[in-house]
């Protein structure tokens, strides 16, 4: 009767009360590799309770995580419930060393008594560790660099792994970037690696991956993308009217892929506001001229204009520059004594017709942009206009200033005009205003096939009549004297037994017969690499249409440390055009493992030594 008077008064309570689980109503928000507790209590009305007659199962998106039915069951490694909290009604869930796998909304079910109460929770996984790569935009057939970089890391102790379509390709060491904005603690670590190499067609569409592997984390960082073909543009930059007033400071930048690009047009590191108009070529690339209205006051003496180009092709901002050289200031009275002697002394022979020779802005070498120039000064009316004739042979191109009529023709001979680009300016010379001057402009790409030997006739015409012309032969030129050389691209620093590839690309009027020569510099001892015998080193060329690309391939040794390489290009004559020389190559010390160094030398000696059988 006792124990009924005891035992009477709890099953009446059960009886009367209501299985409650209370979980957290917003969601719990952790770090990737943390270790998280998702709290789930219960109550029946009377703690504690006896373990034994609690059910718990947790799940995550319907999969089971952890259950508890008498003992626990773990469905993800590593998961963990409490016996002692659950006595207590407190059925908490702990993951260690959560990943991005483990977000998602969780269920706690409990069953207690005959009867079971289920709720949620949500767990959201961040990764704050970033990674990024630039230089995805590429050149077929020449060197080029990819960047990779990773910041908010724990350490410097990473690998970087670059692959295509999931090969490894090159496993480096990172390179750590010291005062990175936002770094306020100092104690988050951001690296960069930088891989070298030469795409062709084929890589198109082959998928590229940077890996950073971080020790004391069981996640890698990984940046996948696909590799876009562009071509880089040609800028040339030239101030159109040499007169104070009225003149035009010109950027053309020409033959670009793809379309997208920035041009800053500054003087003395002062933004302009420059006039732009962009264009697509017959080929696929796209052309952009900018104009700056200036006129040229003794002021502008010595300043500094320049023509700042960023396109994704560019490693780098491009920049060309114009710096004006300006006469000292003339009085005006100096100008009215000049002016009223050459009227008396000139007097109507001034006012003639006159015709300058046409002007081009440099020597031409194939692939390189063109600029023709003719002026025509006196006095005539403004409705005069210019024309440009190319004739090689018997074909004959009329090219007219754009926006103006063309005459039908052949589907070929209008993809022609639109290779060319012409444009006019008329001025004003006098204050009556009855002298004047029209310059006209021809800009084209030069093709050697096309354009050598050929006429180029500057056509000044009113109405139907030819009033005046002028020819220019042009010639482009086949020497040694127009090409440039790149330096030597080689990685910032290299493993032990890493295989690495060296470059340099020699561009422009490159000779026809030529040779390229590798030598390696190590302690003031001077070895040519042969390209044919030395079985470690392998010599590469590739030779297309206006340049020559040698790579060099080898295997990096401990020997290999401070090496300096040399690569020269030579005519047949034995002269060397161009060298280049490359900073000395950095090879990171490998790991020692001091402890199975000494255990190994012990070892051997307990055996070959019969002294050490007495220890």
């Amino acid at each position: 009767m006792s124990f009924l008077l005891l035992v009477f008064p709890m099953l009446m309570t059960f009886a009367c009360a209501q299985l409650q689980v209370t979980t957290s109503p917003i969601p719990v928000v952790t770090q990737i590799g943390s270790n998280v507790v998702l709290h789930c209590n219960f109550t029946l009305g009377v703690p504690p309770v006896d373990p034994a007659q609690v059910h718990v199962v947790w799940k995550n998106e319907g999969k089971k995580v952890l259950t508890y039915v008498g003992q626990v069951t773990a469905f993800r490694p590593g998961a963990q419930l409490s016996e002692e909290l659950l006595a207590q009604g407190d059925a908490s869930l702990t993951l260690p060393n959560v990943s991005n796998l483990d977000g998602g909304r969780y269920s706690c079910s409990i069953r207690l008594a005959s009867e079971q109460e289920t709720q949620s929770i949500t767990l959201i996984v961040k990764d704050h560790r970033q990674i990024w790569v630039e230089g995805t935009t590429v050149i077929v057939n020449k060197s080029n660099e990819l960047h990779c970089w990773a910041s908010n890391l724990s350490s410097t102790n990473v690998t970087f792994e670059w692959m295509r379509n999931g090969h490894v390709l090159s496993t480096s060491a990172p390179h750590v970037l010291e005062n990175v904005p936002g770094n306020v603690s100092g104690q988050e670590v951001t690296v960069k690696s930088s891989f070298c190499f030469t795409p062709t067609v084929k890589d198109e569409d082959a998928q590229y991956s940077c890996q950073v592997l971080q020790k004391n984390s069981p996640y890698p960082l990984k940046k996948s993308f696909h590799l876009k073909f562009g071509v880089r543009p040609d800028i040339v930059m030239f101030l159109a009217g040499k007169g104070q007033k009225n003149s035009s400071l010109v950027c053309l930048v020409s033959g670009f892929y793809p379309e997208d690009l920035n041009l800053t047009m500054r003087r003395d590191g002062h933004p302009l506001s420059e006039t732009s108009k962009k264009w697509l070529n017959p080929n696929g690339t796209f052309s952009l001229i900018a104009v700056y209205l200036v006129d040229v006051t003794p002021s502008d003496d010595n300043i500094d204009y320049t023509c700042t180009v960023h396109h994704s092709t560019l490693p780098e901002e491009a920049t060309e520059r114009l710096r004006f050289l300006v006469d000292p200031y003339v009085p005006k009275i100096f100008w009215m004594i000049v002016a009223t002697v050459l009227i008396l002394s000139v007097g109507i022979p001034s006012m003639c017709k006159h015709v300058t020779d046409i002007t081009v802005c440099k020597d031409w070498t194939d692939g390189c942009t063109a600029v023709l120039k003719c002026t025509i000064s006196g006095r005539y009316p403004k409705a005069i206009t210019a024309v440009w004739i190319v004739r090689r042979g018997d074909k004959e191109l009329e090219i007219k200033e754009r926006g103006s009529f063309q005459p039908l023709g052949d589907y070929r001979e209008l993809q022609e005009q639109d290779s060319y680009t012409c444009w006019n300016s008329i001025k004003s010379m006098s204050v009556c205003g009855l002298r004047h001057s029209l310059s006209s402009v021809l800009c084209f790409q030069v093709r050697k096939e096309q354009h050598d030997q050929a006429e180029f006739i500057c056509r000044f015409m009113k109405a139907d009549k030819i009033l005046d012309e002028k020819n220019f032969f042009g010639s482009v030129l086949d020497n040694y004297g127009f090409f440039s050389v790149s330096d030597i691209c080689i990685p910032e620093i290299c493993n032990e037994g890493e295989k690495v590839t060296l470059s340099c690309v020699m561009r422009g009027n490159v000779p026809r017969e030529i040779r390229v020569t590798w030598e390696r510099f190590v302690d003031e001892e001077r070895t040519l690499i042969a390209k044919d015998y030395d079985p470690n080193y392998q010599v590469t060329e590739n030779k297309s249409g206006g340049q020559i690309c040698s790579f060099l391939t080898f295997c990096i040794c401990s020997a290999d440390s401070g090496a300096i390489f040399t690569c020269s290009f030579t005519e047949n004559e034995g002269r060397i055009l161009a060298e280049r020389v490359s900073k000395p190559l950095k090879v990171a010390e490998p790991i020692k493992n001091s402890w199975s160094r000494t255990y190994q030398d012990w070892g051997f000696r307990a055996f070959d030594e019969p002294g050490t059988t007495e220890i």
